[in-house]
């Protein structure tokens, strides 16, 4: 198994601010100033929405 990590600039609609993101799984990804778990939208403009509310936790599950 294999892991790979993706590092990206955005805006955190949690905290407000300009942070860094981490990839967990395809288009989500969890703010490093927060910790909150958010989607990335990309329809011309790339956006990040709120994936849960404050006290929900994102679980990543294995389908095979």
């Amino acid at each position: 198994m294999q892991w790979t990590t993706e590092i990206v600039n955005g805006e955190c609609p949690e905290c407000e601010e300009k942070v860094l993101l981490i990839n967990l799984h395809d288009n989500f990804y969890r703010c490093i100033n927060c910790g909150y778990d958010v989607e990335q939208k990309v329809n011309g403009v790339i956006k990040y929405i709120k994936l849960a509310k404050k006290n929900d936790q994102f679980i990543l599950k294995d389908d095979g």
